[in-house]
């Protein structure tokens, strides 16, 4: 039996609701089943920052078991930083133990009188004063509260001082120190709007699984797809997400100096494979159940930054405050992840908006006097981590920067042909305009310029081989999407997507769940969420008009690289994109034909 937790702060109380079992075959859990409750729980034109917007915490099918790579949790809300749907999902033990407290997800709605936070106790529930952890940065709060709780073992996520300050990047962070995140689109600042501090939770239910033979069968499946690639492993195990930056840097797509370019000269600097002696990082799981675990954590022991720790940082963190905004100190990234991680903001936002701000400054559009003084030109390390700081706290210009690269643009005249986002939300690190599979996918992604949601065709081989045609890119990002999805869905890490596969995955679900998923079964599920999703944002007023790039990616030729000359072709891969996805080419909306074909007609009437 399914079990969904609605916690009311306003009222104080809870209730369980049992969600149907077709629901839970149509949308399978995590990503999708959250999708669903999102949809049906908000109506149209809510404030996110209302009392009436939701924070819905999902498990899937794979939580609570020890499947591999299960170590994983989806959030879902309104976002305030796009005004969207939002997904985000975050690695760590917080799904396992929904699952183990009895229920498949949480939904939070109303706002506290006061700061609050929540004891989830076997599946019983307790409302508790958080005025003496208001204002504590994320690893004090989460260790506090856990200890407060008298739960050790259970898990915690929690908001910083941003999102307690409604912070559009406010992310909400679990794992202590290891700071794994639900980082985009400002969720932080949805919790912070109730009142809630954290949620801890601890549950010893076993979870039932319907065939031990077969599961183990997908276990053993899954184990020898890793065990076939060695290299993967050890790269992974090694150096993490940030493996192949010298690749992508080599040809041409990783974004440099607010996007002029996708060729960041002193890439040696930061790339993970050229510093590992210099910057040596330790590595660590961020959950139970990895076979190859890939996060790390960097000590900074000399230098300006001295006595600064993270985890990571990750590719997209080494991206956005490196070769985006042109600085070559490895030690400089990691001083502005720890400011992100300890406040409790996204990095990805953040420092993407920052280099924004640098071209701004270098067009003149801002000065020093803007700046409080900052000489805010790109390569400039110790200005960067000054403004995310001031970013964090919302001071001076980064009062306005925190509102994310859309709004800041609407304020600094002459400066949204490079305000590098899409529906609000500031892209991952990934230069399209010689990718255009990957263009597609940031301008018609469900929660904005997001490289995550539709399966980043930028890494996909046929998109690094066929990167300037438009034909077939529809059903690649469409074909990578689903799979995300699903993966998203089960709940699995998504990273090793490609070793594991889709057949693997189905075989784990249907062994915990006793359905009868074929690949085409679940390939179905995953286009019926990514369709309902779409319809969230059709609902909230999105049309083909948003699904547009940067001037910068359209009109502004790519100056270098082996891709030289290149810009998106927008309107031939939205005519080609939409052909794939089944939407109406003039607007952008799903066709009736679509919806009836996977039984949405009547939910999205």
């Amino acid at each position: 039996m399914n079990r969904l937790l609605v916690v009311d702060l306003t009222k104080r109380n809870f209730n369980v609701e049992i969600i149907p079992d077709d629901i839970l075959y149509n949308y399978l859990g995590g990503r999708g089943l959250g999708a669903y409750l999102l949809y049906t729980t908000l109506q149209k034109g809510v404030d996110p920052l209302s009392p009436d917007n939701v924070l819905i915490f999902s498990s899937g099918p794979a939580q609570g078991t020890n499947a591999y790579y299960s170590s994983r949790a989806v959030l879902h809300t309104k976002s305030p930083l796009t005004g969207i749907y939002l997904f985000s999902v975050a690695s760590g033990s917080f799904g396992h133990q929904i699952k183990r407290s009895g229920y498949t997800s949480i939904m939070i709605k109303g706002r506290a009188s006061a700061p609050t936070y929540l004891v989830i106790r076997n599946g019983d529930v307790e409302f508790r004063p958080a005025e003496h952890f208001w204002g504590m940065k994320t690893v004090e709060a989460h260790d506090s509260m856990l200890k407060d709780s008298q739960l050790p073992k259970g898990s915690c996520v929690c908001i910083g001082p941003s999102g307690e300050q409604l912070h559009m990047m406010a992310g909400i962070f679990t794992e202590g120190e290891k700071a794994r995140t639900f980082g985009r689109g400002g969720s932080g600042a949805v919790m912070g709007s109730k009142n809630l501090k954290g949620i801890v939770i601890a549950g010893a239910q076993k979870v039932k699984i319907f065939d031990n033979e077969t599961f183990q069968q997908a276990k053993n499946g899954i184990r020898e797809s890793v065990k076939a690639k060695p290299k993967w492993v050890e790269e992974r195990r090694l150096i993490g997400t940030g493996a192949d930056m010298m690749a992508m840097n080599e040809i041409g797509i990783l974004p440099t100096r607010n996007w002029k370019t996708g060729i960041f000269e002193k890439i040696n600097s930061i790339a993970l494979t050229e510093i590992q002696d210099i910057w040596p990082r330790k590595n660590v799981s961020c959950g139970p159940y990895c076979l190859n675990p890939c996060s790390h954590i960097a000590n900074i022991d000399r230098g300006p930054w001295k006595g600064v720790r993270t985890e990571g940082p990750e590719y997209e963190t080494i991206y956005v405050f490196g070769s985006d905004c042109f600085v070559d100190q490895f030690d400089a990234i990691v001083a502005a992840e720890e400011i992100c991680d300890q406040y409790g903001i996204d990095t990805i936002s953040c420092g993407a908006t920052i280099a924004f701000a640098m071209e701004c400054f270098e067009k003149g559009l801002i000065s020093q006097e803007d700046t409080g003084g900052i000489n805010l030109q790109f390569g400039n390390a110790e200005a960067m981590v000054k403004m995310v700081g001031m970013i964090a706290r919302q001071e001076g210009l980064g009062a306005l920067l925190s509102q994310g690269t859309r709004l800041a643009a609407e304020k600094i005249f002459g400066s949204s042909e490079f305000a590098m986002q899409c529906k609000g939300l500031e892209f991952g690190g990934y230069e399209c305009r010689s990718m255009w599979g990957q263009a597609l996918q940031f301008a018609i992604n469900s929660r904005g310029g997001c490289h995550h949601g539709y399966g980043l065709p930028a890494r996909s081989p046929v998109d690094l081989e066929n990167g300037r045609k438009v034909v077939g890119k529809g059903n690649l990002v469409k074909n990578l999407a689903i799979d995300r999805i699903l993966y998203d869905s089960a709940v699995m890490c998504t990273f090793p997507r490609g070793v594991v596969g889709i057949q693997n995955l189905a075989l784990t679900v249907n062994a915990i769940t006793g359905r009868n998923y074929s690949e085409d079964d679940i390939k179905q599920v995953g286009f019926r969420i990514l369709t309902l999703e779409r319809m969230f944002n059709v609902r909230e007023g999105l049309r083909r008009k948003d699904d547009y790039l940067p001037e910068r990616l359209l009109k502004e030729p790519l100056p270098d690289g082996p891709q030289r000359g290149s810009v998106v072709p927008m309107d031939e891969l939205l005519d080609e994109g939409y052909d794939a996805f089944g939407w109406d080419k003039n607007t952008g909306i799903p066709l009736e034909e679509t919806l009836a074909s996977i039984n949405l007609t009547d939910l999205c009437k």
